[in-house]
């Protein structure tokens, strides 16, 4: 199932010193505005919603990519990179979006997934 339907489900989150606004697009990390592409909001709203479990390369891409036939495992890599670069606090040890070696990628938010009322 493609993931851009799922991301109807409106609101903020607060992942530790991260705010993420999906109602606005909007990610600030220790108050300072963090940019992200649309790609890697799906995503990240994917994880946000699924912590802690551990996706394959090839379940992200079925989840989140609408053109799944120009992607492969190597883009999925990529977008990760990325998130780690924008949101990790050390993205060369990363916390957030943990390596599963051999198998893909987990998301875990240090101090869980706060749900914020009255974001928009």
């Amino acid at each position: 199932m493609f993931y851009s339907l799922l991301m109807e489900k409106k609101g903020a989150v607060m992942l530790g010193e991260i705010v993420v606004d999906f109602d606005r697009m909007e990610i600030r990390r220790s108050g300072q505005r963090v940019t992200a592409t649309s790609l890697e909001f799906r995503l990240l709203k994917f994880f946000v919603d699924h912590p802690e479990y551990v996706f394959s390369r090839e379940e992200l891409i079925r989840a989140v990519w609408p053109e799944r036939r120009r992607v492969n495992g190597r883009t999925v890599d990529n977008y990760i990179a990325h998130l780690r670069q924008k949101l990790e606090e050390n993205p060369a040890s990363p916390t957030l979006f943990q390596t599963v070696y051999g198998t893909g990628y987990k998301f875990v938010p240090r101090a869980g997934v706060k749900e914020l009322v009255g974001s928009g």
